[in-house]
């Protein structure tokens, strides 16, 4: 008897980081190519639904095909029609492996094993196709090996006495199976894994087919609660998004778990169908038909479910401005996803940083200005961090990746901009003070604030894409250390005004200098970012 359960959770042991390995290579496999396909197939109504059917097959998980659907929502690759339809019909695609789960087992998973062994004797996994070809295989075949072992332990642990009792304490309340099938989806976050699972214990006669139906669906509603859960941190169209694939999940069970209590209480249609179909193929279909059913209704009735969604998860109209947008930790798997992401989180705050200057321009209503100085720079910092380590996450993850080059490049931009939200709060400090003894007077302190202003503005346009001058930009912020000395010397001799007001100008010249020459690194920043994105693209 042990050495049958140690069998099982070997068996499940193997299933599980199988289907964790094909995920993951599936992702790297297509990854790129797969984005660009969703941003382009998301615009059409029919488009939209296949490029879900291939992402659902691609991940083989709708929760995380609805975290690759977040991940293009808030890089603006998709709109949000195109992302609840690619979301809603992710669920369809999963059931590639479920009918794979259907077939002998054991057989195909040598062959796949048997192909790696065939590549590694002709060297041919040396090469990078070679070696991408050989974890694929690989992966298939352990998650496969793991289901044939889970089907051979269920074999064994059926003539059990205790496990009989269990299962039929189990019939004699059906709805046991439903929230076995829930509770376990919720941690593992995916319903084509629990469905394989019954269909292991169904053929091994663990579990009849009625309770094999209601353990499905169960799975079903369980992976859409299981992203509602992992979701609860999001915000807006994010969470409109989670919320969106948990519906889908409920309408479908909503619509078709009454044709699996019919099962039950009518044995003979039962009967019929096992004629019919095998076991392992019934449920199949009925996971597919669970996924096919709630992304039909989804869509035909979307109108009324985003007023729901949007009641349930409202869009700010003036949200906190220093709150990530567009950083959520699961894109952090992806390095070319976390790069966009990122990179539209930077290119926001650098949009926020000419706004810093606000207090020392006279144009500027005062009233209108609910944060300090100080306060601005605590939470322009905060913002920074969050970058920060939504970057150095997304490399850890993946070290030797080539896609970790843009990353890198957007660590050493947001160093960059760390130095610069410094010095503009210095700059504001220094500036401030000599304008309070100096009121009213337009002398050099406002031209340089007006010249930086101006700076950061063109900085900030460089790095959102837009049609700017880089040129320009670095020509404005060419050295000239030597005028600035000129201009320091000068108010140091200049006859009247306190001694701390002209020391705060001098240290404010400083500053500004400094500041120049950061925004000059940061524009260099912005031209290898956009070139690396460019490389990306062709």
């Amino acid at each position: 008897m042990i050495d049958q359960t140690v069998f099982a959770l070997a068996g499940l042991g193997f299933f599980l980081a199988g289907l964790q390995m094909l995920s993951e290579v599936s992702r790297t496999l297509v990854g790129r190519r797969l984005r660009r396909l969703l941003a382009v197939l998301g615009r059409g109504r029919v488009s939209s639904a296949l490029a879900g059917i291939f992402l659902g097959a691609t991940t083989q998980s709708s929760s995380a095909a609805a975290y690759v659907c977040i991940g293009l929502l808030n890089a603006r690759a998709v709109g949000m029609a195109g992302a609840l339809s690619i979301s809603a019909w992710a669920g369809v695609g999963t059931a590639v492996l479920v009918f794979v789960a259907s077939i002998n087992l054991r057989y195909a998973a040598l062959c796949a094993l048997a192909a790696v062994g065939v590549l590694y004797l002709a060297s041919l996994h040396r090469a990078d196709a070679g070696q991408r070809l050989c974890r694929l295989l690989l992966a298939f075949g352990v998650t496969l090996l793991g289901l044939a072992m889970l089907k051979e332990a269920g074999n064994g642990l059926a003539a059990s006495a205790w496990m009989k009792q269990l299962f039929l304490f189990s019939a004699d309340s059906p709805l046991v199976e439903f929230f076995i099938g829930l509770l376990i989806t919720l941690p593992l976050q995916s319903s084509s894994t629990v469905t394989i699972l019954a269909i292991t214990f169904s053929e091994s006669d663990l579990l009849s087919l009625q309770d094999a139906v209601l353990m499905v669906g169960g799975a079903h509603i369980g992976s859409g609660l299981s992203v509602v859960w992992t979701s609860s941190h999001l915000t807006g169209e994010s969470r409109q998004l989670a919320l969106w694939q948990a519906a889908v999940k409920f309408l479908g069970a909503l619509l078709l778990m009454p044709a699996g209590l019919m099962l039950i209480l009518q044995p003979a249609i039962a009967g019929t169908l096992s004629a019919a179909f095998s076991t392992p193929m019934l449920l199949a279909m009925t996971y597919l038909a669970l996924n096919v059913a709630g992304a039909l209704l989804a869509v035909l009735w979307r109108a009324p479910l985003q007023r729901l969604l949007s009641a349930m998860a409202p869009i700010d109209a003036a949200p906190a401005v220093f709150e990530p947008r567009y950083l959520f930790a699961e894109a952090s798997s992806d390095p070319e996803t976390a790069f966009l992401l990122a990179r539209q989180e930077q290119a926001r705050l650098a949009a926020l940083l000419p706004d810093g200057l606000s207090p020392l321009r006279q144009e500027v209503n005062d009233a209108s200005l609910p944060l300090t100085n100080d306060a601005r720079q605590t939470l322009t910092l905060g913002l920074l961090a969050r970058i920060s380590g939504f970057i150095s996450e997304a490399v850890s993850r993946h070290p030797h990746s080539s896609d970790i080059r843009g990353l890198l490049l957007l660590k050493g931009a947001n160093d960059h901009c760390r130095s610069l939200a410094d010095t503009i709060h210095q700059y504001v400090n220094e500036i401030g003070a000599h304008q309070r003894e100096h009121s009213g007077e337009h002398d050099l302190s406002h031209a340089m604030t007006e010249a930086l202003h101006l700076l950061l503005g063109l900085l900030a346009e460089q790095f959102d894409a837009k049609d700017t001058d880089a040129d320009f930009l670095e020509a404005l912020t060419h050295d000239r250390s030597d005028m600035m000395l000129q201009i320091r010397n000068s108010i140091l001799q200049q006859p009247g005004g306190g001694n701390a007001s002209r020391e705060a100008l001098v240290l404010a010249t400083g500053l500004f200098e400094r500041a120049v020459w950061i925004i000059r690194q940061l524009s260099n920043d912005a031209r290898e970012i956009a070139a690396c994105l460019e490389r990306e693209r062709a």
